[in-house]
This record gives structure tokens, sequence and C-alpha cells, in this order.
């Protein structure tokens, strides 16, 4: 069973993660602009934020869902958000490659980038309401079982953001417009998540 779990974390976490989303543009980006090494420092950060949103969402289940749905201001908040931090990526231009001092960052900017993501901690409410009917996680036997568990998590976020990273890797030597392009990309999706947030806050 518990090798069983930490294959279940690795698996929900990779086919949770695969859709491009912010951290896995912002991968890519950072690999083009810089280096694969630095694309793994926001992995890395994105992986112990999924971890996170993991153990909101068993600690306190449909009580998550139900405070988002009578919430309304925290989704609106989140919206526009994500929606001014992608017009800004939008409209600004790359720069070019920080001093390496300032590579401590690329771990808040993942941890970030991960966790304000209400969508991915509702796909984990969703994940542990089916793992229930089989796995008891609330007893004190189960705590070594969790802790595989979010260990597989971690590094599932962590094995389908270094594919990003491999895959910003192969296109690094383009030229600067397409991380122009990688950038605006990053934006454009940022605002259609805020959109579809809205799309949802209306019509449910």
């Amino acid at each position: 069973m518990t090798f069983t779990l930490f294959l279940i974390g690795i698996t929900a976490t990779i086919l949770g993660a695969l859709p491009p989303g912010a951290s896995n543009l912002a991968v890519i980006k950072t690999t083009i602009n810089e280096n694969i090494k630095q694309g793994l420092k926001i992995s890395y950060g994105a992986g112990l934020g999924e971890v996170i949103l993991a153990f909101l969402a068993l600690s306190f289940g449909f009580v998550i869902k139900e405070y988002f749905v009578m919430h309304t201001w925290i989704q609106i908040v989140l919206i526009v958000i994500l929606f001014i931090v992608g017009i800004y990526l939008v409209r600004t231009k790359p720069k070019e490659v920080k001093d390496p001092s300032s590579f401590s960052s690329k771990y808040a900017t993942g941890f970030l980038l991960s966790i304000v993501n209400p969508p991915v901690l509702i796909y984990w409410v969703v994940i542990f309401s089916m793992l229930h009917k089989n796995y008891n996680f609330n007893s004190m036997a189960a705590i070594p079982v969790l802790i595989l568990f979010f260990s597989g998590v971690f590094l599932g976020k962590v094995i389908t953001l270094y594919g990003y990273g491999r895959l910003g890797h192969l296109i690094q030597n383009k030229k600067s417009n397409f991380k122009c392009f990688i950038n605006r990309l990053i934006g454009v999706i940022l605002i259609l998540i805020s959109m579809i947030q809205v799309v949802k806050l209306t019509l449910f």
C-alpha cells in the first residue's frame, strides 16, 4: 500500500501538472534565458507549493471548496492578480540575464506560481475524495505513508517541470524574439485562466 500511494502521488501530480500553466512556462522561459539548472530551481519551489496545496486539500477537504464558493471576493482577488500579472508579462520585453546572485529568487517564483492556483487545490480535493474510499489517512499509522505520498507529489511536480525545462533547453539557442514570445505566452495563459475563473463565477 505504501509504495502504491507513492506511485499515485507521482502519477496524480504529473497528470495535474502536464497542461501548460504559469509555472511550466516559467521553467521554459528561465531555461531559454539562462539555463536548465536555473529552471530547476523554479521546479523545486513549485514542487513545495504543490505539496502544500495537496496537504491543505487533505486536511480541510471539501471545506476549502465550500469556502471558495461562499467567499467570492477571494476568487475575485485571485482573478485580478492573475490578470494584472498576465497583462504585465504580455506588455514587458524580456530582460537580459541577471546577476547570478539574484538566482535564489527562482525558488520563491516557482513557489508563488504554484501555490496561487485555486483550481489545483480543488483538483487535490477531488483526488483525496477518491482515495478516501480505499485508504485511511486519519490514523497515526498513516503518517509515514503520507510522508511518502507527499514525496511522490513533490517528485511528480519536479519531473513534469524538468520535462518542460528540457523543452526549453532544446530551443535555448533560438533568437531573442522567441524569448519575447514565451514571455507573452505566459501572460496570455494567465489572462485566460483569469477569464475562465470569471466565467465560472458568472455561470456557477
